[in-house]
């Protein structure tokens, strides 16, 4: 047996309750920050497995990013704005959407780069600057804006801003999409593949496409999976008055980045196979199963949630998967890599197994459950197989497992859905939950002590 497949394979005594137990949970919580403020852990469902049997385990890796906030940026930002001016826009919402705009204006240095795309049945560039110097002249194009159109070109916007996002890029940029609509593509190509390929398009050239759903008419599933290909961020904005917020908050994210590229390689040991991985887009390459994950913003988490298959072992110590994550830092401009495995003893006491179940992996179970139950949720709302009064009874369940779980944001936008039902808002509470199923889907949030929203005052001021 070739020794590299395992860390012991002899045959053992059974470890006694106690030291042993306790000594083998401390290994396979791997713990692994290197010198750029990346911190990897890998952990399985269950240190111990039964010995000479098959079955199936959970794997988790979390990538915690504890890089402190500085003053000042290392990367300059390149970004493009999609912006939605179709007939439906008129009036209120452009206006919004440009107030929001000009947020973001603020938001740039001389540094970045800024491209700003209008669109309805067709796409126009309203405003491409190399450099953001002359901030009152980008927002008097802004100003220009009208709605003019009847239909929407969604596919030719996002094609137009791929474009103009890589005439800017420069070296080491952040390179960044934001579309925003309040439609449905209804003019050029509108077959979600094609889009499905752009967005994955996107990805593979290291930027990413966030996408904004304003209203209650958009398509929440293409503007979801368009972000989730890309590594985007998905939110559903039910008020134009609610796009600046958003629009501040996606921003801040961007000019947080500590970690860019991250591509995260797992490859199974002898006698384990990858049976699946949750929420995520990946790749199988050479016996590696190759996940390419979204920026990490400083004080974020980011988790990959897998299933294992493995055969019979004897008894003994065994490595299951190794892990490698690979790099770009922001601050320093290096590339680099983190690496890690996870190991289980197979053992012959049932009693043992009992007791090494990991509350890590626990909870992100409970989380990729909670994400699948929605989806079912969403269906039954939408095609009325649910009635409102049992899908508030299923989020209710939810919301309490979700608070367990430590995903109080996702309870929260629970609550919310909840109520839109027991006012017979189906389609506002179908898309306040399409935003829940892509944050847990994702896998990524942030760990410090979340304030409601440092805009939320901001945001009520402009109601008055």
């Amino acid at each position: 047996m070739n020794p590299i497949d395992e860390i012991s394979a002899q045959p053992e005594s059974q470890p006694a309750p106690g030291s042993l137990y306790d000594e083998h949970l401390q290994r396979d919580y791997l713990f692994k920050r290197d010198i750029h403020s990346l911190e990897m852990t890998v952990a399985l469902f269950n240190s111990f497995i039964l010995h000479q049997s098959t079955g199936e385990t959970f794997l988790l890796v979390e990538l915690l990013s504890r890089e402190k906030p500085r003053a000042g940026r290392e990367s300059p930002l390149n970004l493009v704005l999609l912006l939605d001016k179709s007939h439906s826009m008129f009036a209120g919402p452009i206006l919004e959407v440009i107030k929001a705009a000009k947020v973001v204006i603020d938001q740039l240095t001389g540094r970045d780069s800024l491209t700003v795309i209008a669109f309805d049945h067709e796409a126009k560039v309203v405003l491409s600057s190399k450099r953001v110097l002359n901030k009152e002249e980008a927002k008097r194009r802004l100003d220009s804006i009208d709605v003019t159109g009847g239909s929407t070109d969604l596919h030719a916007a996002l094609k137009l801003g791929f474009h103009e996002l890589r005439e800017l890029a420069g070296e080491n940029s952040i390179d960044k999409i934001v579309l925003l609509t309040d439609g449905r593509p209804t003019h050029g190509e509108t077959l979600d593949q094609s889009f499905f390929q752009l967005a994955e398009n996107v990805r593979e050239k290291g930027a990413s496409v966030s996408a904004v759903g304003v209203g209650l008419d958009y398509n929440e599933d293409l503007l979801s999976s368009i972000a989730r290909l890309s590594g985007g961020g998905f939110y559903h904005s039910p008020r134009p008055r609610e796009i600046k917020k958003i629009f501040k908050k996606e921003i801040a994210h961007f000019l947080n980045v500590s970690h860019r590229n991250i591509e995260l390689s797992i490859t199974p040991r002898k006698w384990v196979k990858i049976r699946e991985i949750f929420g995520l887009p990946h790749r199988f390459e050479s016996g590696n199963y190759i996940v390419q994950l979204p920026d990490l913003e400083k004080y974020t988490e980011q988790t990959v949630l897998l299933t294992l298959q493995y055969e019979n072992h004897p008894a003994g110590l065994f490595r299951m998967v190794d892990v490698k994550t690979k790099y770009y830092h922001v601050s320093t401009g290096v590339e680099s890599e983190i690496s890690g495995w996870a190991a289980a003893r197979f053992v012959d006491d049932p009693t043992i197994i009992k007791r090494g179940k990991n509350p890590r992996v626990d909870k992100a179970l409970l989380r990729r459950n909670v994400k699948s139950d929605l989806i079912s949720t969403i269906r039954g709302i939408r095609t009325r197989v649910l009635s409102r009064e049992d899908a508030q009874h299923q989020l209710k369940d939810y919301q309490r497992t979700l608070i367990l779980s430590g995903n109080t944001k996702e309870a929260r936008e629970l609550g919310e859905a909840i109520q839109q039902l027991a006012v017979g808002q189906d389609e506002a509470a179908s898309k306040t939950l399409t935003q829940s199923t892509f944050s847990l889907e994702r896998g990524k949030r942030e760990t410090i002590a979340e304030n409601d929203d440092p805009d939320e005052s901001d945001t009520a001021g402009d109601d008055e």
